[in-house]
């Protein structure tokens, strides 16, 4: 779920400038941006959570967007 890479800079959690870890958040949905599956990163302090986005931004094709049945634009939440 985390990457050891680290970094310097704002924490998206406690927003204080800190040294930074980035923690990937993976959604059901398939888009153009990511592949089949969508994902969020979140840059946090190591001693914050980190904590899933309230917004997340992601491009799809018209086409999917047209034909919401389309396989594998929303595949894990009509799998349920």
């Amino acid at each position: 779920m985390g990457n050891t890479e680290q970094r310097r800079g704002l924490c998206h959690v406690c927003f204080e400038q800190n040294d930074l870890v980035k923690t990937y958040f993976h959604f059901p949905i398939a888009c153009e941006c990511c592949g089949p599956t969508h994902f969020s990163i979140v840059y946090h302090c190591i001693t914050c959570t980190p904590r899933a986005p309230r917004v997340t931004e992601l491009q799809v094709a018209t086409a999917k967007l047209l034909d919401p049945i389309h396989a594998g634009l929303f595949k894990k939440v009509t799998d349920e």
